[in-house]
């Protein structure tokens, strides 16, 4: 084992004193485990951005999202083709939520909200200009369901907001 010292300005050495306290460790011990965690985010962001990564542990730290292989997200938008009104309803009711819980957590730019759901492997984002999305799907028969979900979404929205519909792609215009 090799010794080393180092330097290190006051906010490092108060995040190292956060961490002695909490895992009742050496201040060795953190530095190593502060290398572990450098090194698994390294080769994290290898393959994704760090931003992702953050919309990632956000959606699924609550418990409140799940991961989906695409096929199987496939295979229900297949078997729910004609869904109930109150299907429907429920997804655009989920839209008017999310609208919300977003605003609580700062997300209400238009573009920062595309971008934040993105992550999700709904669609790839294309920003046509300041004022104008498009939002090239992943699968064609998800279409109701993220129009509709965008519908209830914007629905309360401060600024008019317009959805429409082609082929593989849903267009979002701010008015």
């Amino acid at each position: 084992m090799d010794r080393l010292s180092v330097s290190l300005n006051d906010k490092s050495i108060a995040t190292i004193s956060k961490y002695l306290a909490k895992y009742d460790t050496s201040q060795a011990d953190i530095i190593r485990r502060a290398l572990q965690w450098m090194d698994i985010m390294e080769t994290a962001t290898d393959k994704v951005v760090l931003e992702n990564i953050l919309a990632y542990v956000d959606y699924l730290a609550d418990g409140e999202h799940l991961i989906l292989d695409i096929a199987h997200w496939k295979s229900i938008f297949i078997e729910i083709d004609e869904a109930s009104k109150k299907f429907w309803d429920a997804v655009y009711k989920s839209g008017d939520f999310h609208r919300k819980e977003y605003f609580d957590k700062g997300i209400k730019d238009v573009s920062q909200i595309l971008k934040f759901i993105e992550k999700a492997n709904w669609y790839n984002l294309k920003e046509d200009s300041k004022n104008s999305f498009t939002l090239v799907l992943a699968i064609l028969e998800s279409t109701r369901f993220i129009k509709t979900f965008f519908e209830g979404f914007f629905s309360n929205y401060p600024q008019k907001i317009e959805i429409t519909e082609e082929y593989m792609k849903i267009r979002i215009n701010i008015l």
